[in-house]
């Protein structure tokens, strides 16, 4: 019995040292395509979650040139966004740009009218299938995917069409960099010829064991292959966010603090 209690003391006490702590990890990136050293911030999955002073602190020492936020930063609006809105003041100081995620294509066709009005009041970039040009040779593609593709049940699948439809074609002479909520639909990506990847969605896999991993999967499987930091893949490069948040349905992180993620893009030496 007093096993049993040392064990459930334990977990509890890497479950809260999980929920309190917030990581920053950095990659650097040398490409030839590349011309303008930059440096981005990768923030997503902060599902409303309130930490405005620490996401400050670190944004303030970091000083990203480019602010990214790949998806499901709130849960709902207007009732669990007001802490995601809440640090519009600090994106305002930075170029930011934000693809939505499944939480945000989930809420209510008048409420997310209501969202996008909110957002373009501010100095964010909404980036949802849309391309912007970070330097002469570096392109920005925000892919927002409509929400029967987050479905658990008959979840349709993406394809080249799709995101031909979506994006149109890339100039293969470019550094082209894609935000991309999902990173469980890879291999698309890869086909269609981006250079980088950057994703959120599985929030580490909300237990990280040793050896084995992130263990579970938003679409309900175990053992996501890409769920956290920075993945080769032939001529691309995966970078899947940890996240910053909870999911609705598991709220707790297990050996999988938060994440807050630095991308330094370098002109090749």
């Amino acid at each position: 019995m007093i096993g049993i209690l040392i064990l459930i003391f334990l977990i509890i006490v890497v479950i809260f040292i999980s929920y309190k702590r917030i990581e920053v990890n950095s990659y650097d990136i040398e490409d030839e395509k590349i011309d303008k050293d930059l440096k981005i911030m990768l923030l997503s999955d902060l599902h409303n979650r309130n930490i405005k002073d620490k996401l400050e602190d670190i944004i303030e020492i970091e000083k990203p040139d480019i602010i990214i936020l790949s998806g499901d930063m709130i849960n709902d609006y207007p009732k669990e966004s007001k802490n995601f809105i809440n640090l519009f003041k600090i994106f305002d100081k930075y170029k930011t740009y934000y693809t939505f995620g499944n939480h945000e294509e989930e809420i209510l066709v008048s409420n997310k009218i209501k969202y996008i009005e909110k957002i373009s009041k501010s100095n964010i970039i909404l980036l949802n299938n849309m391309k912007s040009n970070l330097t002469f040779n570096i392109n920005l593609f925000g892919l927002n995917l409509d929400y029967d593709f987050y479905k658990r049940s008959k979840k349709k699948k993406i394809d080249f069409k799709y995101i031909n439809d979506k994006l149109g074609s890339l100039d293969k002479n470019k550094f082209n960099v894609l935000i991309a909520h999902n990173p469980l639909d890879v291999p698309i990506y890869q086909e269609y010829g981006f250079d980088l990847v950057l994703s959120g969605h599985i929030h580490g896999g909300i237990i990280k064991l040793p050896k084995l991993g992130g263990v579970f999967s938003p679409d309900y499987t175990f053992f996501p292959k890409y769920y956290n930091g920075m993945y080769v893949l032939d001529k691309m490069k995966l970078i899947v966010s940890r996240g910053l948040g909870f999911s609705k349905r598991l709220p707790f992180r297990m050996f999988n603090p938060a994440e807050v993620v630095v991308i330094n893009l370098m002109k090749k030496k």
